[in-house]
């Protein structure tokens, strides 16, 4: 479908982070969005909403964000499962095109450092994060529906519609902001992104009607420890704050629970993507300026005041 074209968009997860940016950009794209606001484990419910709107495209965008979450509730794949297979039996009931908004960490982060992993590397999942999101890429890919799989780096940035709610990235920074140390691995590379210039692409790969595995993301693959003192510079705050670390140590600062296992480096080739659409992300250093930028304007008290 060319750019321009009205369509109607529905978003699940437009509360979170990478929901809200995508649905602003479809709406920036004149696109009617919906909210879809069903319960995704109950298939019926998804269904109806569906045929209720009918839906040309159905953004699949909700889902756990929580590593530690996956390894420690025996039920949160399953959730994850049944949000992927309902939303598809809803874009079936209508022929929508589905597009499902998976993960990095579906690669193995067995690479060697300074490879990143482009579309035709085979998931190899190390974490239960990871396995979960390739269960839904799988039953995406088996569905009878025209459909679009995004894989992105770390989306970092501002929530479009509630700029308080604030993701893992910012609350690393707020957590630099109380003096709190910030123990970091110099491993664990991705390619982070920023949740707007994320969400712009995907609906240039929907207007174009692009089909299949696509990964987004951005420019710089980084390890923890140098995303980490990024975030300092940027925000203003202590660089003796951001220290080297254990994994354990980093998961506990970003409130996670101990032992769960990362991808030691699933930084992400998008060639596929800047192919596609004719434009490299931006990087890490705009999209954090635009994020402080943002916050400002929101009057959202996040960022720091001494180095």
């Amino acid at each position: 479908m060319p750019s321009g074209v009205s369509m109607r968009v529905l978003v699940t997860g437009a509360s979170g982070l990478v929901g809200s940016n995508v649905a602003a950009a479809a709406a920036q794209q004149s696109w009617e969005v919906l909210d879809a606001r069903a319960e995704l484990t109950d298939r019926k419910a998804c269904v109806g909403l569906a045929a209720n709107w009918e839906p040309d495209v159905i953004v699949h965008a909700a889902g756990e964000c929580s590593f530690g979450r996956f390894e420690s509730d025996p039920y949160a794949a399953q959730r994850e499962y049944l949000g992927a297979e309902h939303t598809l039996a809803a874009a079936r009931h209508v022929r929508a095109r589905y597009v499902l908004v998976s993960s990095d960490q579906v690669y193995s982060g067995r690479l060697p450092l300074g490879w990143r992993a482009g579309e035709r590397d085979l998931p190899d999942p190390v974490n239960a994060h990871g396995r979960a999101k390739l269960a839904c890429e799988e039953a995406v890919m088996r569905s009878a529906v025209r459909w679009l799989v995004v894989r992105p780096g770390e989306v970092y940035g501002v929530n479009a519609t509630t700029p308080q709610r604030l993701g893992l990235t910012l609350r690393l920074v707020a957590r630099l902001q109380r003096r709190a140390l910030l123990p970091a691995p110099a491993g664990g590379v991705r390619s982070p992104i920023y949740a707007r210039d994320f969400s712009q692409r995907l609906c240039e790969l929907i207007a174009q009607g692009c089909e299949g595995v696509y990964n987004v993301a951005g420019p710089v693959a980084l390890g923890r420890l140098a995303w980490a003192q990024l975030l300092a510079r940027e925000f203003g705050c202590r660089q003796e704050l951001v220290r080297a670390g254990s994994d354990d140590a980093f998961m506990r600062a970003c409130g996670e629970r101990e032992g769960v296992r990362l991808a030691a480096n699933a930084g992400l080739n998008d060639e596929k993507t800047t192919a596609a659409i004719g434009a490299p992300a931006i990087a890490p250093e705009r999209g954090l300026a635009l994020t402080r930028q943002t916050l400002t304007q929101t009057r959202v008290p996040v960022g720091c005041s001494a180095r």
